[in-house]
């Protein structure tokens, strides 16, 4: 053999060797999401018949919902790459239950109004089942995740200092926050008061949606304040957690300080005594600060607390159970229909799970248990398959404030709010997103 054929001999790769890594892919269309959503007034929609629907956080969701359908009917698909995510079989679930209580409301149509809040609200959750659809088929590593996370902290801290504008100045900026070339679909909400103080809402719909915003901001701020790679985002974290503990009391909700407390109850098992401890430490001083630059606020959450029963919302609220135990008499299965009872026409009812009864009746319910009790079982899946200190502590934040979230529905129509539902469905992607393994695996 000549030394050119020697050059020229290449052995023959075994045919079992494996491929090269492929790069990983940065999930822009998510990351744009978790900005966005808090990002961009509620108000703000493009100009047109659109209305509500033209909310860019919406259209992002419905553009999520197009690409999972578009994965689903087109991509090509290997045994070997593909994978199973327990999931999105419940989320489908819950989207068929509520199909089913649409559907039934359909046989029964009611005037103009009526008819347009079924087909609306039907078309917001198509947006938010594509949301969380989306995040769990395209997300899948401990860097998408944090990227995800980044960017919903980016987007929920400047909410705070929005808020923090508000509470100081008593001026709505949102309508110099709406982006050039959109327009506001909502009449002007005014500020309301609290025990004599100002309630700011940021660039949310209300004060409660915000508090419950600022609660995920403080729980995921947590996380990466401490496991964030550059130092840089580690000392950016803390600074978006300080605005979001502070941004919690402008609002004077009771529901925040509840899901703040739920959620700080679910995530301390992430943490050992001695970062409990400093946590602690650093919750007293930031009381103490707060005393002497916000005192107005913190009396007033603290007086709207210990007098509640003076509120008259929480009477309100109680009136609610003989109104919806009316309807559920006669309507028990499917309820109205899933956007049958808008308020305009009947009455507020600030508690998601009595919407769900009068509009769902016991498929709605059921439809909704399904999907919060979705949380715990996403958590145990998450802390199963962590590999790291990192992940372990990720998927308890993410866990925390779904908790958070979940438990503030008691005390206020959680899906009727734009920002806080888009929020919710995109964490309950990220956290499903540690269970996606593959086919063989799951088989195995």
């Amino acid at each position: 053999m000549t030394f050119s054929e020697e050059r020229s001999f290449v052995p023959d790769l075994p045919s079992s060797a494996p491929p090269l890594p492929e790069r990983e892919k940065t999930p822009w269309i998510a990351a744009a999401c978790a900005l966005i959503v808090p990002l961009i007034p509620t108000p703000a929609v493009l100009p047109g018949p659109l209305r509500g629907h033209g909310s860019p956080a919406r259209m992002l969701g419905y553009l999520c919902l197009a690409l999972v359908i578009a994965g689903f009917v087109f991509a090509r698909r290997n045994s070997a790459e593909r994978t199973r995510n327990p999931g999105t079989m419940i989320i489908i679930a819950y989207f068929f239950l509520l199909f089913l209580t649409y559907g039934t409301g359909l046989l029964d149509p009611k005037n103009g109004v009526i008819e347009a809040s079924k087909t609306r609200t039907m078309l917001v959750m198509c947006a938010h089942v594509g949301v969380a659809l989306y995040v769990m088929k395209s997300v899948r590593t401990s860097r998408q995740r944090s990227i995800v996370v980044g960017c919903l902290v980016a987007g929920l801290s400047y909410a705070c200092v929005v808020a923090l504008f508000q509470a100081f100045s008593g001026v709505d900026l949102r309508e110099l926050l709406v982006p050039p070339g959109f327009t506001e679909s909502l009449e002007d909400i005014d500020f309301t008061s609290r025990e004599g103080s100002r309630r700011v809402f940021g660039t949310s719909q209300h004060a409660i949606e915000l508090s419950v915003l600022a609660v995920v901001g403080v729980v995921l701020s947590l996380h990466l304040a401490r496991y964030a790679i550059k130092p840089l985002h580690r000392q950016l974290s803390a600074i978006a957690c300080a605005l979001a503990i502070v941004a919690i009391p402008t609002a004077i909700s009771r529901s925040g300080v509840v899901a703040l407390a739920a959620a700080l109850l679910v995530y301390m098992f992430a943490w050992n005594l001695r970062a409990l401890a400093n946590a602690v430490m650093v919750g007293l001083i930031v009381v103490g600060i707060y005393r002497l630059l916000l005192p107005d606020y913190l009396q007033a959450l603290w007086y709207s607390i210990i007098y509640a029963e003076r509120d008259t919302s929480i009477s309100t609220r109680t009136e609610d159970y003989a109104v919806v135990g009316q309807h559920f008499r006669e309507n028990p299965w499917f309820g109205l229909g899933l956007g049958g009872y808008p308020p305009t026409e009947y009455r507020y009812l600030d508690n998601e799970w009595l919407q769900a009864i009068v509009q769902g009746g016991v498929v709605g319910v059921a439809a909704l248990m399904l999907l919060f009790g979705g949380i715990a079982v996403a958590m145990t899946a998450a802390l199963r398959r962590v590999t790291s200190v990192a992940d372990r502590n990720m998927a308890y934040a993410l866990g925390a404030a779904l908790v958070g979230i979940a438990l503030s529905s008691f005390t206020f129509d959680l899906r009727s709010f734009q920002q806080i539902t888009l929020v919710f469905f995109l964490l309950y992607g990220l956290l499903w997103s540690f269970a996606s393994v593959p086919n063989s695996t799951a088989r195995a």
